[in-house]
């Protein structure tokens, strides 16, 4: 058994029932898992087993309790483990009426199915999964000022890395692909994030030949946000500021149909 809890303070205890393989998730990930809560005294409280029915959720988000948030990340797919919950990381004073008490120790029995990235393009083209967590609460949006730095792959082949400094938006002209513009929208200062870009979102059919990429290419990066200026929304803006907006965001929308023309 061990203390999973960030803090090494006894909150989460984890016992291995079932080893897994391979990688664990990262914040942001939605992983898929079975699981069986139940007070210290045996009683079950709850089960997806007899919904039949897989638990959903993103992990490190605060979409479940600060147990799951901190104890899933650690286990991989094919993983059964005992996930001990102290209240500070389950339900706390209030407990979950009727069935679980104020001030509740808390047993799971969590089975790990599978986890993907976050989906940043909304359609699988873009998936990134958290490497170092990010600082902060906001994320920049189209118009920020961005500094960034990657190394792109294909495959097991390293083509490229890079540090650029741009606007959000302006990125096909400073040789940046949709899918890193969509992973940063998503990013937090001084994250680094291993972001999987389709071919879609990258260098299409086409490929570039200067990088070495062939069309059809799916791409990974390791990008990291090492910093942001954070844009005005539109209501704080002068209407200078406005008109270049617009005409910024009718630029990049007809660079992104070039781009689609093109695959």
């Amino acid at each position: 058994m061990v203390d999973v809890s960030k803090a090494q303070d006894g909150g989460i205890i984890k016992k291995i029932l079932t080893e897994g393989s391979g990688d664990t998730p990262s914040s942001g990930n939605e992983v898929k898992v079975h699981y069986t809560g139940r007070l210290l005294d045996g009683t079950v409280f709850d089960s997806s087993k007899d919904r039949d029915e897989l638990f959903k959720f993103k992990v490190g988000t605060g979409q479940v309790i600060k147990g799951w948030d901190e104890g899933i990340v650690t286990m991989k797919r094919g993983e059964v483990a005992i996930l001990t919950c102290k209240p500070d990381y389950a339900y706390g004073p209030a407990g979950s009426p009727p069935k679980i008490p104020p001030n509740s120790t808390l047993e799971f029995e969590v089975e790990m199915h599978d986890f993907a990235g976050e989906d940043c393009s909304e359609d699988g083209g873009v998936m990134k999964s958290v490497i170092k967590e990010g600082t902060g609460l906001s994320n920049p949006r189209e118009g920020s000022t961005v500094s960034i730095s990657w190394t792109m792959k294909h495959m097991d082949r390293d083509l490229e890395s890079r540090s650029v400094k741009f606007i959000l938006g302006d990125g096909p002209g400073e040789g940046v692909v949709a899918g890193v513009e969509k992973a940063l929208l998503k990013m937090k200062k001084g994250e680094i994030a291993s972001v999987k870009v389709g071919f879609l979102y990258a260098y299409g059919q086409v490929g570039d030949a200067k990088l070495a990429v062939p069309g059809g290419a799916d791409l990974t990066y390791q990008l990291t946000l090492e910093d942001f200026e954070q844009a005005k929304y539109k209501h704080e803006m002068s209407n200078a500021e406005l008109l270049e907006f617009v005409e910024k965001a009718k630029e990049m929308a007809l660079n992104f149909s070039r781009q689609e023309f093109l695959t």
